[in-house]
């Protein structure tokens, strides 16, 4: 049985965002072992979403999953910000589902995602900001975060922003993922420490 607070949360983005129908973060990965992955349409189409917290690394893992076929088409693009994704601790056939855009300054970062963003053929864009150093991050202006909310909406993209402390002004939902890792769980496979992820709602509005 989900926890209180992620029932809370899905009964606020029912009201809130019909659209994305996000009933669950998770949901069963297909006819493989997999166990779970994350199922994007938790987060709203036309919109900037905010993930924050410890288990930050394992949302990359549970969106993937661990597919047992290549994909034909993928199914979201990652733009890392740091240049910090591992694309060999992933299977080939995990890998298949994404695309990854390699970044190494804050500038880089917005800009590339300003252009995936405005690209209305692109529905999933996940930003990685956490190898951005907080002093770059802290010198985002506000204004560069309200135009990208303004393309998603636009475009109707879905844009997560992975952010090692709050910094999206205008983010319509904004989780904490906890995975409460600890130097014992280097020998836990991944599928089971994506098991453990768990969310707690930061903030959640209507960015208009």
């Amino acid at each position: 049985m989900a926890a209180p607070v992620i029932e809370d949360l899905r009964r606020q983005l029912r009201e809130k965002f019909p659209q994305a129908h996000a009933a669950s973060l998770m949901t069963p990965a297909g006819k493989t072992d997999a166990g779970q992955s994350f199922d994007p349409a938790f987060f709203p189409p036309g919109a900037i979403s905010e993930a924050l917290g410890s288990g930050l690394s394992l949302l990359i893992a549970g969106l993937l999953g661990e597919p047992e076929e290549v994909a034909p088409l993928p199914d979201f693009i990652l733009v890392d910000g740091g240049d910090q994704f591992d694309p060999a601790s992933f299977t080939p056939e995990a890998c298949s589902r994404l695309v990854w855009v390699r970044c190494g300054t804050a500038m880089e970062m917005l800009k590339t995602t300003d252009l995936l963003v405005r690209d209305a053929n692109i529905p999933f864009v996940l930003l990685d900001t956490c190898g951005i150093s907080r002093r770059e991050l802290s010198g985002i202006p506000a204004s560069a975060w309200w135009r990208l909310k303004l393309a998603a909406g636009a475009s109707s993209c879905r844009l997560v922003v992975m952010s090692p402390v709050a910094q999206v002004p205008c983010a319509a939902v904004r989780v904490s993922l906890n995975g409460k890792l600890g130097m014992e769980d280097f020998a836990v496979p991944r599928r089971d420490l994506v098991a453990r992820l768990r969310m707690v709602s930061e903030r959640m509005k209507r960015a208009n």
